[in-house]
């Protein structure tokens, strides 16, 4: 029996994923979250630590396929493209440009340069190896396989949608040579459409990076999810748009930059050190930059290859505010965005195409649950036990502890909630999540400064029963993963969820999906008569998402929480806890 690994190996967001002997995916999770370090920058992927009882609950005695995310020329290459951006780094120096300049050149090279390559190949799979022969004798040697970058995204996205015949687009910071590639899934098989052009540093990713490191925030932790929260806050820049706009541009299948682009983006830095409120018009006009340069391209491949469903993956697919408008302003019908559209997901596309070339006669099994990551240690709950912190309920069924929470939810508490098997992606879908009523008009404030200890013009999310969504959102779409943003109804709009510009990026959820969450958002409907709640990952600002229940205790005894529930069991803070 033949086990397939993928390893996101990127110099940032690193993932495992492992698929089955029978096309199966059964686990994939970032490595961040054991890490406990944001996007596990620099990481091995298979880190001492992580792959150890990976091998031991998912690979006991099995062969093993291992698989990267970049080919091997990629691969290869990583270690003279980090030397390139340091001699670079050091010749911009040694010029001495002005300050602004530096900034922007600086952060060109050093953050879309060194860190958009993939991890040294001298550096991969080595804990892996070492496990493999301590495990199987010291002759063991390992299988490896390296797949391009973007057919990885093409096949963690096509894999886990719902049609047969659909159009995969990739957009992201930088694959192999390229930030955009287009693809055609049509009868389970993926082919290449475009043709790939090497060396084309134009990118609509690393354009949304800059601005986000020229306004302030630093795209390093991923903070281009503050631009798009911003953006919600401002109103159109008619200068800059004109500046910005012809910097970037659709050229056929291709996007290209103008002769001008870095001085157009320098004249941002001026801004740099303004409070985030005070940009908010810049990052208005450039998330519309962003959405019609996307949409350009992405009628401009339906132009030349048609189709009515659209598969749209890679890094800039997390931008949910531009996905929500794609249906809309291009003629496709149909949209699916995978739940790890972003490096992270590439581990399950090149777990993937492995299997598919061990079983060329077969069809790749389509997958659509995020929950796939590391579960609730049971035994940890008895350890708490024996260490004094005491349960104010363990609940005997699904039913009692749903109407238990949702009481405490709709009396005013945010509640830790801890279930199951942790999401893989970036959004928090139910397993990991924070919790709270969404009616109150100063929940979204007291979650950000007291329990998220984050900016003001963060918003949250909807999470919403599917089979309400036509009723509180126009042009409802289903949103499993949290991947689109839509226009909220007029006046349905709960204070705590409703941005500054009537949208919320919302999160569909059914009971076939998660059947304890949907239970939890009925029993608050039955209550409430809303049948949404306010929901944010169970982590705080700076740091991945929960792991293990150490990680939700430390959570939860220093943030503003009310309650943590773990599986059946609930936790109070008390008075004293409080304090």
């Amino acid at each position: 029996m033949t086990i397939y690994l993928g390893f996101s190996c990127s110099q940032h967001d690193p993932s495992i994923a492992v698929v089955d002997e029978n096309g199966e995916v059964i686990f994939a999770e970032a490595n961040e979250r054991a890490l406990k370090c944001k996007r596990g920058w620099h990481a091995p992927p298979d880190a001492f630590g992580l792959i150890e009882p990976i091998l031991e609950k998912y690979a006991p005695g099995s062969e093993i396929s291992a698989n990267l995310t970049w080919s091997r020329t990629a691969l290869r290459s990583s270690n003279y493209l980090a030397c390139v951006s340091r001699w670079a780094l050091r010749a911009i120096e040694l010029m001495r440009p002005s300050g602004e300049e530096a900034l922007l050149w600086r952060g060109w090279l050093f953050r879309h340069a060194l860190y958009r390559a993939p991890t040294s190949a001298s550096n991969l799979l080595l804990n892996l190896e070492l496990r493999l022969r301590e495990r199987n004798g010291f002759r063991y040697q390992l299988h490896k396989q390296a797949w391009n970058h973007h057919l990885c995204h093409a096949a963690t996205a096509c894999y886990s949608s719902p049609y047969d015949n659909a159009l995969c687009v990739v957009v992201d910071g930088m694959g192999e040579g390229s930030s955009s590639s287009v693809f055609s899934f049509r009868e389970g098989k993926i082919k290449r459409l475009d043709s790939p052009r090497f060396a084309n540093l134009a990118s609509l990713g690393i354009f949304y990076s800059q601005v986000c490191f020229a306004i302030g925030f630093d795209p390093h932790a991923g903070e281009e999810w503050k631009v798009m929260g911003l953006a919600a806050y401002g109103k159109l820049d008619a200068d800059l748009y004109d500046l910005l706009r012809p910097a970037l541009k659709v050229a056929g299948n291709h996007f290209s930059l103008s002769r001008s682009y870095a001085a157009k983006l320098a004249e941002l830095f001026p801004h740099r050190n303004r409070a985030a409120q005070e940009n908010a018009d810049i990052a208005f006009t450039v998330q519309k930059v962003f959405e019609e340069v996307l949409s350009e391209f992405l009628n401009s491949a339906h132009s030349r290859w048609g189709g009515e469903n659209l598969i749209l993956t890679g890094g800039c697919a997390l931008n949910s505010s531009a996905n929500g408008k794609v249906l809309s302003s291009t003629p496709f019908r149909r949209l699916h965005v995978p739940m790890a559209p972003g490096d992270d997901g590439n581990s399950i596309g090149a777990a993937l195409l492995a299997w598919q070339a061990a079983h060329p006669d077969k069809t790749v099994p389509r997958y659509s649950s995020p929950y796939l990551g590391s579960d609730l240690p049971e035994e940890t709950l008895v350890r708490l036990e024996t260490h004094g912190v005491d349960p104010c309920l363990v609940a005997e069924n699904p039913d009692q502890l749903s109407e238990f929470v949702a009481e405490e939810l709709a009396a005013g508490a945010i509640v830790g909630w801890f279930q199951g098997r942790a999401e893989f992606g970036h959004r928090a879908l139910g397993n990991r999540s924070i919790l709270a009523d969404p009616r109150p008009a100063g929940i979204r404030d007291r979650l950000n400064s007291s329990v998220k200890f984050r900016e003001e013009f963060r918003p949250f999310a909807p999470s919403i029963l599917h089979e309400f969504g036509e009723e509180y959102f126009e042009d409802y779409a289903a949103s499993p993963y949290m991947e689109k943003t839509l226009k909220w109804r007029p006046g349905l709009a709960p204070a705590g969820v409703r941005h500054a510009d009537d949208t919320g990026r919302l999160q569909s959820v059914t009971s076939e999906a998660n059947p304890r969450f949907h239970k939890l958002i009925s029993a608050f409907h039955r209550k409430t008569g809303l049948p949404i709640l306010l929901n944010t990952s169970f982590n705080v600002m700076g740091r991945p998402m929960v792991h293990d229940i150490e990680d939700a205790l430390g959570v939860f005894f220093t943030a503003d929480l009310d309650l943590l529930v773990l599986g059946d069991t609930v936790f109070r803070k008390h008075r004293q806890d409080r304090n």
